[in-house]
């Protein structure tokens, strides 16, 4: 530390100011990085916890808590004007919420969508957190790996997007972060009305 001390001094004005501006820049990128590395990670460890629990859900006769609501949209297969294949498979995973307040399961922990399009097949998915908050969107169109999207949110804000394998920059993703929010709220609508007796 001495000797960059030292060093620091013979370096010149406008180069010093350059260095230490570099230096300011990578340090305020590595703290301002961090907290949404940490919020990413929490956010991978819940849907890794709630496939699990969907999983064991699945494989179990014994109920474990979690439920399902499926809604298939043309569903025999028949033929769709103008596309041929068409068909819509929504399922909604939800559980307990404050029993205290109400005795029934109705918080939603996933929703998936798959959609099959002529040759085309999408999925996506849409997970929540405790207080029924969006924290995670994958989309995915056929086998592509390059087509995968990614967005991770925290209290109702976008804190990462990636495509692919590659992150990018949350700012350019803000008009496809608010379609996500549009039709999310669509399908806690559809949720919502599938549990109305």
């Amino acid at each position: 530390m001495r000797l960059f001390s030292m060093w620091c001094l013979h370096v010149a004005g406008p180069t010093r100011r350059i260095l230490f501006g570099f230096i300011f820049l990578s340090f305020a990128t590595v703290v301002s990085a961090q907290p949404d590395d940490r919020r990413v990670e929490s956010i991978r460890r819940l849907s890794t916890q709630i496939n699990e629990q969907i999983a064991e859900s699945e494989r179990v006769e014994e109920s474990n808590g979690i439920y399902c609501n499926e809604l298939v949209i043309n569903k025999g297969d028949k033929s769709w004007p103008a596309v041929g294949i068409y068909r819509v498979v929504t399922k909604f995973h939800y559980t307990f919420g404050d029993r205290e307040k109400d005795p029934y399961p109705n918080r939603l922990l996933k929703i998936s969508v798959t959609t099959n399009r002529s040759d085309r097949q999408e999925y996506e998915e849409y997970f929540f957190n405790g207080a029924g908050q969006l924290v995670f969107y994958f989309e995915k169109e056929s086998e592509d790996a390059q087509s995968e999207r990614r967005f991770y949110f925290a209290s109702g804000r976008l804190v990462r997007q990636m495509t692919g394998a590659r992150t990018i920059d949350s700012n350019s993703g803000r008009a496809l972060a608010k379609q996500v929010a549009t039709r999310t709220l669509a399908l806690r609508k559809m949720f919502s009305a599938s549990l109305e007796n």
